[in-house]
């Protein structure tokens, strides 16, 4: 399943927060139009659709499309923020730390 590293749960809360986004929204990931295998596009939106997987942390909804959840399934989803400039990467998940 999707993680979502902490800098990205608040970028997400952020957006949302500035966009004015009502109550229940997050940030959408589905795979982009033809020609462009294996990309992401993300956009924020009001709520998920029927059949998203949805993946909450820290008050920061992500909606994930079936179609991309195979893209995503062992990422972390992570942000790096500089100044008004917010990127968004998925990284590959470390491996359980031994408890």
């Amino acid at each position: 399943m999707l993680a979502i590293s902490p800098a990205a749960s608040e970028a997400i809360r952020d957006l949302l927060a500035a966009s004015e986004m009502p109550e229940g929204s997050g940030m959408r990931i589905t795979l982009a139009g033809s020609g462009t295998a294996g990309a992401l596009e993300i956009s924020l939106r009001e709520g998920p659709e029927a059949e998203d997987e949805i993946v909450e942390v820290a008050g920061a909804a992500v909606f994930i499309e079936p179609q991309a959840l195979p893209l995503v399934d062992d990422k972390v989803l992570d942000a790096h923020v500089e100044r008004d400039h917010i990127a968004f990467a998925l990284l590959q998940q470390g491996p359980p730390s031994a408890s």
